[in-house]
């Protein structure tokens, strides 16, 4: 792994097959889940939940444009377990 690569994005399982982007950056112990900018509010969209195929695409595009491979994404979630 190059010295870069600080961070990657991944899914969470909400339940009710609803799934959540997350941040999860190399050796720092758990994630960062992305929501709303106003959380109290009903009529914002929460555009980073939704069924398994929607995330799994905005996970990887993201990935892509910071080039990071699916095996550098399994390494940087493994470094924040043992972290």
């Amino acid at each position: 792994m190059t010295n870069k690569i600080k961070h990657c994005f991944t899914m969470i399982n909400e339940g009710d097959d609803k799934f959540r982007v997350v941040k999860v950056i190399y050796k720092q112990s758990g994630y960062y889940p992305l929501g709303k900018i106003n959380p109290d509010d009903p009529t914002e969209l929460d555009k980073f939940v939704g069924d398994f195929t929607y995330i799994e695409n905005i996970c990887e595009n993201w990935n892509k444009r910071l080039g990071i491979s699916a095996e550098e994404e399994m390494e940087i979630i493994a470094s924040s377990m043992g972290a």
